[in-house]
């Protein structure tokens, strides 16, 4: 790889602070037998690679050196390339899906149409000329194929004997749906024998994020773990079924519109990254194979809990409940279907409007009322609007 370094321009590509010249002799430290001398490496690193959050332009480049780092069983720390590359990836912003495109639009799709219609009613998007949805970054699309260019050395990496490899293997793993022909059987067979409960339930995860409905082997060896006593795996478990079952049956939803509606302290914890991978699965579904689940979310989040957050719970909903998008300008609360009217009569009584200012965006991007007043107002039929 040290060709590989010398055949990049690294004084033409720009970071944060100017030009990433450093950038090769940092990624060769990595490799040094003073763990002292590789953190130092790893903290400058991180600074050339990302800023503020953004990926920057020698992140794609820095990438291949870190995935054969990565991949070589004789370096001194292969974790350290590990958590580069989770840096960057967690760093890129993609504005298109990386999942193939789907004949139905999916749950986390109507999601994303309900919001660029709301923005392109925005009256400071209309001062500027209309609103289009933002496109990704050039930066961010090549460092996140880089990293996809590194899968066949991630799943290689799941044999490993570490389980801190193997977990953070699971990890980059669960951003690349696109590859999810190759991964599932590597996941099966790994998941088959896998003893670690920690390392199991992130490639359950993975699966539920990144897999497509499917059968056989895959689906086994999740199942497996469903029946686990210990809950992280168990609800990891069902994470990745309710992607991969084509008709995920209701005990299953059951369980993770609860897991849903657990309040959350820190959404940085592993309860808050067990809610998000929840929200994460349950979103690429499409709503008419899960007709079940709205009436489940709705009969968790009758019940109020001043604790709780419903925000990912409400935009679900909105989904299975307003597949069709915004109402019509002009729309009466009489118009709605049952099921519609029961939602609406939910964000009135369980006060959700108060949670927050994404609360009233959501239920504004269904083109209704956004105060609970107005609302309140429109079902009672005292105006004449939606919106």
């Amino acid at each position: 790889m040290n060709d590989y370094l010398c055949g990049v321009d690294w004084a033409s590509l720009q970071g944060p602070y100017g030009p990433a010249a450093d950038v090769p002799r940092l990624l060769q430290t990595l490799r040094s037998h003073d763990p002292t001398v590789r953190g130092e490496a790893e903290e400058q690193l991180e600074d050339h690679l990302q800023h503020q959050g953004m990926v920057e332009e020698p992140a794609a480049a820095a990438v291949p050196y870190l995935i054969d780092l990565l991949a070589d069983q004789e370096a001194p720390d292969r974790l350290v390339a590990y958590r580069l590359l989770r840096t960057i990836l967690d760093c890129v912003e993609l504005y298109e899906s990386p999942r193939p495109p789907a004949e139905v639009p999916t749950l986390n799709d109507l999601a994303r149409e309900r919001s660029d219609w709301w923005l392109s009613r925005s009256p400071e998007w209309r001062r500027h000329g209309g609103y289009q949805r933002p496109v990704t970054d050039p930066c961010s699309a090549a460092a996140f194929e880089a990293v996809r260019a590194g899968v066949p050395a991630y799943l290689q990496a799941l044999q490993d004997p570490d389980p801190d490899l193997r977990l953070g293997m699971a990890y980059l793993l669960a951003a690349f749906s696109q590859e999810w022909a190759t991964m599932a059987p590597v996941l099966a067979q790994r998941l088959s024998v896998e003893t670690d409960p920690a390392v199991a339930a992130e490639m359950c995860i993975a699966a539920g994020i990144a897999g497509q409905p499917s059968d056989g082997a895959i689906v086994d060896a999740v199942s497996k773990w469903r029946g686990n006593t210990d809950r992280h795996p168990h609800r990891a478990a069902l994470i990745g079924l309710v992607r991969l079952l084509p008709a995920p049956d209701t005990a299953l939803l059951a369980e993770l519109a609860d897991c849903l509606m657990e309040p959350v302290d820190d959404w940085e914890s592993p309860a808050g990254a067990m809610t998000n991978a929840v929200a994460s699965a349950l979103g690429g579904l499409t709503a008419d194979s899960v007709p079940q689940l709205a009436g489940l979310l709705l009969e968790r989040m009758r019940v109020p809990d001043p604790h709780r957050h419903d925000f990912l719970a409400l935009r679900l909903l909105l989904g299975l409940t307003f597949p069709d998008g915004p109402l019509p300008d002009g729309t009466a609360f009489d118009d709605l279907s049952r099921l519609q009217q029961e939602v609406v009569r939910l964000v009135i009584h369980a006060r959700l409007l108060r949670q927050g200012p994404m609360m009233p965006r959501a239920i504004g991007e269904c083109n209704l009322p956004r105060t609970e007043e107005s609302l309140a107002a429109w079902c009672a039929g005292r105006a004449c609007s939606a919106g």
